[in-house]
């Protein structure tokens, strides 16, 4: 290298050395003074990335568990509110007690009621008063909906009661024509299954040789069997009833089904082969010109004033004539004499119905249907005895069907559902699946009649719901159509109407809803909706404004049983909130969890590496020490030329 002067390379070589390790000093001491390995995108441009979106996470992560944690605590609130109403309920019960023991009369019943209202004014006080965060949490959606009311009440249509159903029966009228001797005897017939009355078979007894007609009519009075009777033995005894309730088995005598008509609101015949209790609906197979028709018969006839009559008809060799003159009219005859007796089973039944209106205004329709088999031919008439429940709509007892039906509108011009789920029940994965019906109106979705249970969630405003769920369906077919201010629900596919083969139950839910979002995103695994269930007086179905009182020994024994609702629906409250609680509490271990490995991966690539960073400096600075050294040095050597110019 030449000595000059002008340009000291040399310098200009140190310095941009000293430059470089004076940087790269600069920056372990930052990464050492903050503790971050990346300060900035040029650290590690990439690495910057992920960590601020794990940041975000981490953050979000931590929020959602103080959420979870403010769940907690305003279900704890609500809990709490609801002990004090278990302990008020448990005081109405010890006073509906005492006041049903008849060692009270009713003016003391008088003073014991007032502090039982008093002890429901103040369920329906803590009920109201109950919030968090000025979230009412007890009070209910505040929608004007029908209550269920208590059984203690007067209104015979709400309470539970005894009902009767009463049958007129019709009495078999036994013709003696064209008998040559007059000993005829008719005792009580056998029943259907074989077994006979206290007063024995029936045995139709003449003098020896004994001829003539007799003519049955059944207990309907609809059927009417003429048989020959022929060939009695030495004794006179011609035949003995054989094991047919409301008939005649005379042997090898002769039978002719008369033409008989069956005309009312609705006639059903059915047919099974002989031997076999497998009924078939024949109905619509029978033509206007006539059905020649074989084997075992049975009629039912829906008369105009909802009484049910059935007859059925049993011969091993007769064939029968069914005429179709309308759809409600048909006469039925024999083609031609049988060469054995016709037997004729003889029903009369009763219907009624029975409206159950739910808390949310849903109405449903249970058509309960009684049958009778009479055993005695002087017996005009029948009573079944069964129980419906006005505040459940159940019906219990003496029936032998239900046919049921649903329907209600959810949504008003005034008071519009916000929004509107329909779910059905997964009773494989038991687990509640939504159904999609879509925004649109007119948009409809269907219930199969395979759906065990199935629910009807409509939101009125900010966490305000009302939930209806259907259950023992079996037969019936739903259809849920979206209408301009909510749904409206019938039992229907398309146009055709439909019934359920069984009682539909109905349970309805008025809800605030409160929805705790904990994860880091909008999904669904992401939040859970805390439902409460209203807790006031009346939605327990105790206190006046549900119709309950003990001023009498009477309603003070329905009162217990008002009061044991009561608990367990309270009770059932308090079990869901306390699951709740319990995910919530979980959710915040996994928060903690999530958190922690979060934070752990964004130390990885955010935090310093103390030891190796001071390895890093070390080294810098003393690199940079000796590049100040050999500057000062390289600075020096201009002053060699000088002295060659001196």
């Amino acid at each position: 290298m030449s000595l000059t002067i002008y340009n000291n390379l040399m310098a200009e070589n140190v310095n941009r050395n000293l430059s470089s390790h004076y940087g790269r000093l600069g920056k372990s001491t930052q990464r050492l003074s903050s503790g971050l390995r990346v300060n900035s995108a040029s650290d590690d441009a990439a690495g910057l990335a992920i960590r601020e979106l794990m940041r975000a996470d981490i953050a979000a992560v931590n929020q959602g568990i103080r959420n979870a944690n403010d769940g907690i605590s305003m279900i704890q609130t609500a809990d709490g509110a609801l002990g004090v109403i278990d302990a008020k309920l448990i005081r109405m019960k010890e006073l509906a007690e005492q006041a049903a023991t008849g060692t009270y009369t009713d003016s003391q019943r008088k003073m014991i009621d007032q502090e039982y209202q008093l002890m429901a004014n103040e369920i329906t006080r803590i009920a109201s008063d109950t919030d968090f965060n000025s979230k009412k949490l007890l009070s209910g959606t505040g929608m004007d909906v029908v209550v269920e009311r208590s059984s203690a009440q007067d209104d015979p249509a709400r309470s539970e009661e005894a009902v009767k159903v009463e049958t007129v029966g019709y009495e078999e009228t036994w013709r003696n024509q064209d008998l040559k001797n007059e000993n005829l005897v008719l005792t009580a017939p056998a029943r259907r299954d074989g077994t006979v009355t206290a007063l024995g078979r029936q045995k139709i007894t003449t003098t020896a040789g004994g001829t003539g007609t007799i003519t049955f009519t059944s207990r309907s009075g609809l059927a009417e069997v003429e048989t020959s009777l022929a060939n009695a033995n030495a004794n006179g005894e011609i035949c003995t009833m054989g094991g047919r309730l409301f008939g005649l088995a005379l042997g090898a005598a002769g039978s002719t089904l008369n033409a008989s008509t069956y005309s009312g609101a609705k006639v059903t015949i059915e047919r099974s082969p002989l031997g076999f209790d497998n009924w078939t609906d024949i109905t619509d197979t029978i033509a206007a010109g006539g059905t020649t028709v074989t084997g075992e018969v049975r009629i039912t006839l829906v008369a105009n004033d909802g009484s049910v009559i059935r007859d059925s008809l049993y011969n091993n060799t007769d064939e029968y004539r069914i005429t179709k003159v309308t759809d409600t009219n048909f006469t039925i005859q024999s083609v031609a004499a049988s060469t054995e007796a016709i037997q004729v089973q003889s029903e009369v039944a009763a219907s009624k119905t029975f409206e159950h209106r739910s808390t949310s205004g849903i109405t449903v329709t249970n058509d309960a249907t009684t049958f009778f088999e009479v055993n005695s031919n002087t017996l005009k008439g029948a009573t079944a005895e069964f129980r419906h429940n006005g505040r459940t709509g159940a019906l219990t007892g003496n029936i032998a069907s239900v046919e049921s039906s649903v329907k209600s509108s959810y949504g008003t011009e005034k008071k519009p559902v916000t929004d509107i789920e329909v779910e059905i029940f997964n009773t494989q994965s038991n687990t509640w699946e939504k159904l999609a019906l879509g925004s649109t109106d007119g948009n409809s979705v269907d219930i199969l009649d395979t759906t065990e249970k199935f629910r009807i969630t409509t939101t009125y405003g900010e966490d305000k719901k009302i939930r209806d769920t259907i259950s023992n369906n079996t037969g019936g077919r739903f259809t849920v159509t979206k209408t301009q201010f909510g749904a409206s629900l019938d039992m229907k596919t398309g146009t055709d109407a439909q019934k359920s083969s069984t009682q539909l139950h109905v349970e309805s839910e008025d809800l605030i809803a409160v929805n705790i979002h904990f994860g880091t995103s909008s999904q669904k695994e992401d939040h859970y909706d805390t439902e409460i269930t209203m807790a006031t007086a009346k939605s327990l179905g105790v206190g006046q404004e549900a119709g309950d009182n003990i001023l009498t020994q009477q309603n003070a024994k329905k009162a217990l049983e008002n009061i044991m609702l009561a608990i367990n629906k309270k009770d059932k409250i308090r079990a869901e909130i306390g699951s709740t609680q319990n995910r919530l509490a979980a959710t915040v271990e996994v928060g903690s969890i999530q958190k922690e490995n979060l934070q752990a991966s964004e130390s990885r690539i955010s935090d310093v590496n103390v030891a190796t960073e001071m390895t890093t400096f070390n080294k810098q600075q003393i690199l940079a020490n000796a590049a100040v050294s050999m500057l000062a040095q390289a600075n020096n050597l201009p002053k060699l030329a000088q002295k060659l110019l001196g």
